[in-house]
């Protein structure tokens, strides 16, 4: 999958995207930051919390939950990159060879690392696909995409708490 960014615009409203899309996932608790800065694959910074690598005191349901939460995020994320990206910033339609790609990557990250089967996958893809669909197509979620690119752009990377200021107003849309 090519998911490259053509220039510094576009890696902007990629990482635009995610921070929306953690915030309406609620997962900015797992948020340390994003830079403009940093190479293409390292511009979210995550807390320790996201890296979990499991705590033998915990039953398997709890620790299965919390690896599916962080799949969810990591969905999210790239789809709200993807998306954010192709509305607000390149007013494109998302392909159907570019969601069936997209499908493909969750459905071999689901399999591996929280042991779903294919229609689950599917089902959580469609769910969040749409979902952030309408987030993004939204013309209030698209002005504050606006207004937070180009926030970054200025400041080159936001913390968490900056983050949250920023796209605070997401809650009264």
């Amino acid at each position: 999958m090519k998911l490259k960014y053509i220039d510094e615009n576009d890696k902007c409203y990629g990482i635009t995207g995610m921070a929306i899309s953690m915030v309406v996932w609620d997962a900015e608790n797992v948020l340390a930051a994003v830079s403009l800065d940093a190479p293409a694959d390292e511009t979210v910074e995550f807390t320790p919390d996201f890296y979990y690598n499991g705590n033998p005191g915990l039953s398997a349901k709890v620790s299965w939950n919390h690896i599916l939460q962080h799949y969810q995020v990591t969905m999210g994320m790239l789809l709200g990159n993807i998306l954010c990206r192709s509305y607000v910033l390149h007013h494109n339609d998302v392909t159907a060879d570019m969601r069936k790609e997209l499908l493909e990557l969750f459905d071999n990250e689901g399999r591996e690392t929280c042991s779903l089967e294919s229609d689950e996958i599917e089902r959580l893809f469609n769910k969040s696909y749409n979902y952030l669909y309408r987030v993004f197509n939204h013309t209030g979620v698209q002005e504050l995409a606006h207004d937070f690119a180009r926030e970054l752009k200025k400041q080159r990377r936001l913390t968490r708490g900056e983050v949250i200021e920023q796209l605070r107003s997401l809650n009264m849309l």
